[in-house]
């Protein structure tokens, strides 16, 4: 064989290699996608076409009497603003607290450094559910309970996030903070000016996941700490629809977009902050 032929090849064997691959691709993004465009055209179908025993993706009718019907079954305002109030308040935090921890460990040495952060890091490890209880007691304790504070207050730290912020604050070099220091900056200010602005996109990464994560994932806990409907989130809201013997299906649909769409449309806008988070450095070149 030539080479030449060696050359055609190994291109056709590449291409191969990607049409089976982006073929994968496609068809796992079909099968994760799928329920969410089943939730959407059910929500606007009437009730007898969602418990029809034929059922269809899209509508044969459409009605808009789902959504129509949701501030008469909840107040989902209210809802919808304590899921935005939650989730920016929390967000607010980690955007603040991530670098500066990023910042102590990544450029300070300090005795017990490396236990305290390894005890940080320890914490990924341990879902909500294993520590709720404690926590729910020690919420108890600060007379937190059925309160904004309460809810918030396991949502201030975020581990991953001061883990990803040190790795990219590492990559700062040592030498604009020593020259900041010799120009009379304060530590305050080298962090404010020169630190922050270079893990802006790692922050902001860490914000949008955080904001995801805290709108729609921590149901648990405003479940347990939540007794007041004054105080549900969207998610909580969903518990209208259920009834001792039925479900209204039509009602959780449409309250289940409402749920995702502003995740859905986060993603979308800073999609690309996301993957600068990912994949930069603390500087730019």
């Amino acid at each position: 064989m030539g080479k030449g032929m060696k050359i055609r090849w190994k291109v056709k064997q590449t291409k191969g290699t990607r049409i089976v691959l982006h073929l994968a691709l496609i068809i796992t993004s079909i099968i994760m996608v799928m329920p969410f465009i089943w939730v959407v055209f059910t929500s606007f179908k009437p009730k007898t076409e969602i418990i029809s025993p034929t059922p269809t993706i899209f509508p044969h009718t459409w009605t808009l009497s789902n959504y129509l019907r949701l501030p008469e079954t909840a107040p989902f305002h209210l809802f919808f603003f304590n899921s935005v109030f939650i989730s920016g308040i929390s967000t607010l935090a980690i955007i603040i607290g991530c670098p500066m921890a990023g910042y102590i460990f990544a450029k300070y040495r300090f005795k017990g450094q490396t236990f305290l952060f390894f005890l940080i890091m320890a914490t990924i490890l341990v879902p909500l559910q294993v520590y709720m209880i404690p926590l729910y007691l020690i919420i108890a304790s600060f007379g937190w309970i059925n309160t904004y504070q309460g809810m918030i207050f396991p949502l201030i730290v975020m581990s991953s996030g001061i883990f990803f912020l040190r790795q990219n604050i590492l990559a700062i070099p040592d030498e604009l903070i020593s020259a900041a220091r010799i120009d009379g900056c304060s530590e305050y200010g080298i962090f404010w000016k020169i630190i922050f602005p270079l893990s802006f996109s790692a922050t902001a990464a860490i914000a949008i996941v955080n904001w995801v994560f805290t709108w729609s994932m921590v149901f648990i806990w405003y479940l347990v700490v939540a007794s007041s409907a004054k105080l549900f989130t969207v998610e909580l809201g969903l518990m209208y629809f259920q009834r001792h013997f039925i479900t209204d299906y039509g009602g959780t649909m449409a309250a289940c977009v409402i749920t995702f769409v502003p995740v859905l449309i986060v993603f979308i806008i800073f999609r690309r902050r996301i993957i600068q988070g990912v994949s930069l450095t603390g500087m730019k070149y």
